[in-house]
């Protein structure tokens, strides 16, 4: 399995992030644990945020565990696909993690600013598709 995302990795860092995404959403096994080791040990923020990708498109149980990781992840674009994973894949339980990482605090308060204001927008919209 390790193998599939290095290999994919690979091709992502060589531009073809559309081949690197069907290489793994074509995996049959479940693939998020792995992930989330990836995701831990990969230094490239552009990178986290393509396996945090990866992992809410798969939509296996352990995808909101990787949310709530990665909606700690001090880089922008991999809290961002964060947030995308948490529209994907609205639930109250997903409420539940937007509604707590709302009271996150951020030493930057630009980025605190905007991370508030993208939380507050997924939380809206979630909401939304919850009570639908």
């Amino acid at each position: 399995m390790e193998a599939k995302i290095i290999e994919s990795l690979n091709a992502f860092r060589a531009g073809d992030d559309e081949a690197a995404m069907t290489m793994l959403l074509e995996v049959e096994a479940e693939l998020v644990p792995a992930l989330v080791e990836a995701y831990r040990i990969e230094a490239d923020a552009e990178a986290r945020a393509f396996l945090v990708t990866v992992a809410w498109e798969r939509r296996e149980e352990l995808s909101p565990a990787l949310i709530v990781e990665a909606l700690n992840d001090l880089a922008e674009e991999v809290w961002q696909a964060a947030l995308d994973g948490t529209v994907a894949l609205a639930s109250p339980e997903i409420l539940d993690i937007l509604h707590a990482a709302e009271r996150q605090e951020r030493t930057d308060a630009a980025m605190a600013r905007r991370f508030q204001m993208c939380v507050e927008e997924a939380i809206l919209y979630v909401e939304g598709l919850v009570r639908a």
